[in-house]
C-alpha cells in the first residue's frame, strides 16, 4: 500500500511538473510570437518599390497611333476599359474610335476636367479629337521598379476592396473569419471533410490569419513544428489587430501568381494583371474569380487557363451563396456570363530613357534611391511619339539593309526634343535594347560631319549682317598650311563649281565654302559658339568647320533647337521630377533657355535649311510626304563611318545617327542612311507642316542668284536679306557702280548710273577690263562680299 500510495504521490507530482513546464515553454514561444510581431508592425511590411512616369500624353490629330495603342497608355495612366464609360476615368473603344471620360484633375504640364472626348482614326494615325482639337492625358507608366524579389505589389486601404471580393476570399479561405480568435479546429475540420467529397481543395484548412503568419514570418517548410509557431502568431496577430486589419493585411499580401514577369501580391495588383482594372473596379464574377485561384494561383491564372478559372469562379460564387453572403439568383448571372481577361500593359516602354533617367536620379540621390525610398521619377517621354521613334528606326534600318548589304547590323539612335523647353519626348538608343543596353543617344560621341555646317552658316549670319542667303561663295581648290602639313578638303563629289550663292552651298553641302565662312568667323569664336550651342567636344581646329569633331545626338538635337527657335537654344531635358512615395516634390527640373543668336540670324538660316529638304542633300525626305515646315541637313563623316539627319519641324527637332559600334565604313550617306528613319518619323509625327513667321528684320528682294556677266544677270530671284541690306535695284546690278563708287561694300546696288540697262552699249572689251579690276579690289575684302 504505501509504494501504491508513493508511485501515485511521484506520477501526480510529475503530471503536475509537467504541466507547469509545458505552461511555461508556452507562455514563452507566445511571448516570442508577439514580439516578433510587433517588431514585424513596427517596420515596413514589404520592400517599397518605385516607378517611372511618362510625360503627359498629348493627342493631336495627324499622329500615328491606333486605338490599341492609345488605350494601352491610358490603362498605364490608370484608366480603366469598359463597355460605356459612365465614370470618370473610363474608355471605351469601338471600332476607329475611341471614347474617353476624362477626370477632373491636373498636373505638371497638364490637366482634364470631367468631360467626354471622341477621338477617331484612320490608317493608322489620329483623324480627329472633339472636343477641342487636342487633349491631353496625365503621364503613363513607363516602368516599375521593384526589389530583388521582384514583386508587383499597390498596398490599398480594406475600403477599396469591394465587398464581393472580400466575401469571395472569406468564402473560399476562412468563412468562420469573423467569429475565430485566429485557429479555428473546426473550420480545420470541415476543410478535410469538404475537400475530401469534393476531390479538390475547395477551402482552405488554415485560417486567413493563419495563412498571413506563414506569409509575413514563416517559410514554407512543413512540419507539426512550423504548424504549432503559426498558431502563435496568428493568435499574436489578433491580440495585436483588428479583423478589418488583418483582412487588409492579408488582401494586400497574398500571392495571385505571376504575369508580365512579376510576382504578382495583393488584390490590387491582381486586379490590373488580369482585369486591367483596380481593385475597386472589379465586377462579381471578377472578384469571385481571384478569391477562387488563391489556394493555386498559377494554376487557376485566367491568362493561361480561362476554362480552370471559370470554374473556381463559379465554386467561390456557390459558396458565397452557401455562407449567405450572396443572393443564389445574383450568382447565377455572374456565373453565366463568360471571364473576360483583360491584362494591363507591362514591360518597360521607352527602356533606354528610363534607364537614363535612373541614372540621373540616383546621381542625384545615391545609388538605389528610387526602389529604397520608393520614388516616382516623372520624365518628359511622350509615348506615342516613344514607340513611333522605335518603329521608324526598326523600319528605316530594314529598308537601308535591303538596299546596301554592306550596312547590316549597323546600330542607329534617334532623339526627337520639343523646341519650346528642351523635353525629350522620344529616345531611341540603339536597334535592339535586349541585345545591347548601351545608349548611343547620350553615350555614343561620333564626329558629326556635315551637320556642323549650319551652326557655322548661323554663327556667321550673327556676326555680319550683310550675309544672306543671296551672298556668292566660292567654291575653288584650297590649301592650308597647318602644323607643318597641307590640307587641302575635297568635296563629297570629287568637284568644285566655282561661284554659287550661299544657300546653294549650304543645300548642296559644299565642303570648300563651309571651311571659308568658318575661317572668316574665326576658328576660336566658332569653337566659343559651338560649346554655347551644348557641344561640347568643339574643338578650334579648321577641320571643325566640316564637322571633325564628336558630339551626341542629343547634344545635337539641342543645338538645332536654335533653328526653330527663333535664336534661342533649349537645353534637352529627360528628368523632369522626382517625387517622394508621398507624392511630394523633392527635385524639379525647369525649362533652360539661353539666346545664342538673333531672331533675324536664326530665321535666314531656317530658311536655307528648308531648301535642303525642298530641293537639296534631304530631299528624300519628300517620299514621305514631307514638303513643307520642315529644313535640316545631312552629315556623312569620311569613309561612311558615320551618317546623320539632323532637322525640325516648329515643334520638335529630331536627330538620327547610323553606324557601327566599332568604329567602320558602312556604305551610308546621311540622305542613304539617317535620312529615312528620320522621315519616317517625322511623317508620322503630325508635326510637320506649321511655316515659320519672318521677322521685321529680315525683308525680301530681288538679288542676282546665278552669276553676273557683262552687266546682265544670269538668274534673278527673291531673297532674304537683312532689313537695310537688300539691293535697292536687285537684279539690275551694275559692277560698274561699285567700282566707280571706290568699292562700296554695303551690299546695296544703289549707284545712280544711267548705264544700267542689261543691253548696254560698252564694248565687251571694257567690260572685261571693269570685270578684271573689281575682281583684284575683290581680293581685299571679306570674301561674302566680293561680287555683290
Amino acid at each position: 500500500m504505501r509504494l501504491r500510495r508513493f508511485i501515485v504521490r511521484v506520477t501526480a507530482a510529475t503530471a503536475l511538473g509537467g504541466a507547469l513546464g509545458g505552461s511555461l515553454v508556452l507562455g514563452g514561444l507566445y511571448r516570442e510570437a508577439t514580439v516578433t510581431v510587433e517588431e514585424k508592425l513596427a517596420g515596413a511590411l514589404w520592400d517599397t518599390s518605385g516607378e517611372v512616369l511618362s510625360g503627359p500624353v498629348a493627342i493631336w490629330a495627324g499622329l500615328a497611333l491606333t486605338p490599341k495603342a492609345l488605350g494601352s497608355d491610358l490603362e498605364r495612366a490608370g484608366y480603366v476599359r469598359a463597355a460605356r464609360p459612365e465614370r470618370p476615368g473610363d474608355y471605351s473603344v469601338s471600332g476607329d474610335s475611341v471614347l474617353v471620360r476624362t477626370r477632373d484633375a491636373s498636373g505638371e504640364g497638364w490637366r482634364t476636367r470631367d468631360q467626354e472626348v471622341l477621338i477617331t482614326f484612320a490608317d493608322g494615325s489620329v483623324s480627329s479629337v472633339s472636343p477641342g482639337g487636342r487633349i491631353t492625358f496625365p503621364p503613363s507608366r513607363l516602368a516599375a521598379i521593384r526589389g530583388p524579389d521582384n514583386e508587383a505589389r499597390t498596398p490599398r486601404d480594406l475600403d477599396h476592396f469591394p465587398k464581393s471580393l472580400q466575401d469571395a476570399v472569406l468564402a473560399m479561405e476562412d468563412d468562420r473569419f469573423w467569429d475565430h480568435p485566429g485557429v479555428s479546429p473546426w473550420g480545420i475540420a470541415r476543410a478535410l471533410v469538404v475537400n475530401a467529397i469534393e476531390g479538390e481543395r475547395v477551402q482552405g484548412g488554415s485560417t486567413l490569419t493563419q495563412q498571413l503568419a506563414k506569409n509575413l514570418f514563416l517559410t514554407p517548410e512543413r512540419s507539426y513544428a512550423r504548424k504549432a509557431r503559426e498558431a502563435l502568431l496568428a493568435f499574436a496577430l489578433e491580440q495585436r489587430l483588428s479583423k478589418e486589419e488583418i483582412l487588409a493585411l492579408y488582401l494586400n499580401e497574398i500571392y495571385w501568381g505571376q504575369a508580365g514577369g512579376a510576382a504578382i501580391c495583393g488584390a490590387d495588383e491582381a486586379a490590373r494583371a488580369y482585369f486591367g482594372k483596380p481593385a475597386d473596379r472589379l465586377s462579381l464574377g471578377e472578384a469571385a474569380a481571384l478569391g477562387g485561384m488563391i489556394s493555386a494561383p498559377n494554376a487557376y491564372s485566367p491568362l493561361r487557363h480561362i476554362e480552370a478559372a471559370q470554374k473556381r469562379r463559379d465554386l467561390a460564387l456557390g459558396r458565397m451563396v452557401e455562407v449567405g453572403w450572396l443572393d443564389a439568383a445574383d450568382a447565377e448571372v455572374a456565373s453565366a456570363k463568360a471571364l473576360v481577361v483583360r491584362p494591363s500593359p507591362s514591360g518597360r516602354v521607352a527602356p533606354y530613357a528610363v534607364d537614363t533617367a535612373l541614372e540621373h536620379v540616383e546621381a542625384l540621390m545615391g545609388e538605389g534611391a528610387v526602389l529604397r525610398e520608393g520614388l516616382s521619377v516623372h520624365t518628359t517621354i511622350h509615348p506615342p511619339l516613344q514607340r513611333l521613334a522605335e518603329r521608324s528606326l526598326r523600319e528605316g534600318l530594314a529598308a537601308v539593309e535591303a538596299a546596301k548589304p554592306k550596312a547590316a547590323g549597323v546600330q542607329a539612335a534617334l532623339v526627337a526634343v520639343r523646341v519650346a523647353d528642351g523635353a525629350v519626348l522620344a529616345m531611341v538608343g540603339g536597334r535592339d535594347y535586349g541585345a545591347s543596353q548601351f545608349n548611343r543617344a547620350t553615350l555614343a560621341r561620333r564626329q558629326i560631319g556635315s551637320t556642323v555646317k549650319p551652326l557655322t552658316l548661323l554663327a556667321a549670319l550673327e556676326a555680319d549682317e550683310a550675309l544672306s542667303p543671296a551672298t556668292m561663295m566660292d567654291d575653288e581648290p584650297l590649301e592650308r598650311e597647318i602644323a607643318g602639313k597641307t590640307w587641302s578638303p575635297g568635296n563629297y563629289d570629287g568637284r568644285h563649281v566655282g561661284e554659287l550663292p550661299l544657300r546653294e552651298a549650304i543645300t548642296r553641302s559644299r565642303n570648300i565654302p563651309a571651311v571659308l565662312l568658318a575661317e572668316e568667323v574665326g576658328m576660336p569664336k566658332l569653337m566659343g559658339f559651338n560649346k554655347k550651342l551644348g557641344l561640347t567636344g568643339a574643338t578650334s581646329h579648321l577641320s571643325a568647320a566640316l564637322g571633325s569633331f564628336e558630339a551626341t545626338p542629343l547634344e545635337l538635337a539641342g543645338a538645332y533647337t536654335a533653328f526653330p527657335g527663333a535664336g534661342w537654344r533649349s537645353e534637352p531635358v529627360l528628368l523632369k521630377a522626382i517625387r517622394d512615395a508621398e507624392g511630394d516634390v523633392i527635385e524639379r527640373r525647369d525649362k533652360r533657355r539661353s539666346r545664342v543668336a538673333s531672331e533675324r540670324a536664326a530665321y535666314m538660316a531656317t530658311d536655307i535649311l528648308l531648301s535642303v529638304i525642298d530641293e537639296g542633300t534631304g530631299a528624300g525626305a519628300k517620299r514621305h510626304g514631307l514638303r513643307e515646315g520642315v529644313g535640316g541637313k545631312t552629315g556623312t563623316t569620311d569613309s561612311y563611318r558615320d551618317a546623320w539627319f539632323a532637322g525640325f519641324t516648329h515643334d520638335v527637332v529630331v536627330v538620327v545617327w547610323v553606324g557601327f559600334d566599332r568604329v567602320g565604313a558602312t556604305g551610308l550617306t546621311g540622305a542613304s542612311g539617317a535620312l529615312p528613319i528620320w522621315a519616317r518619323f517625322v511623317a508620322g509625327s503630325g508635326l510637320a507642316g506649321e511655316g515659320f513667321e519672318r521677322p521685321s528684320s529680315v525683308v525680301l528682294a530681288d538679288a542676282c542668284v546665278g552669276g553676273f556677266e557683262k552687266g546682265k544677270c544670269q538668274e534673278c530671284s527673291e531673297e532674304l536679306f537683312s532689313e537695310g541690306s537688300a539691293p535697292k535695284r536687285g537684279c539690275s546690278r551694275r559692277l560698274l557702280s561699285r567700282k566707280d563708287r571706290g568699292g562700296d561694300n554695303d551690299g546695296d546696288n544703289d549707284g545712280d548710273n544711267d548705264n544700267d540697262d542689261e543691253n548696254d552699249s560698252e564694248s565687251r572689251d571694257v567690260w572685261d577690263a571693269i570685270e578684271d579690276a573689281v575682281k583684284r579690289d575683290d581680293k581685299r575684302r571679306p570674301f561674302w562680299k566680293r561680287g555683290r
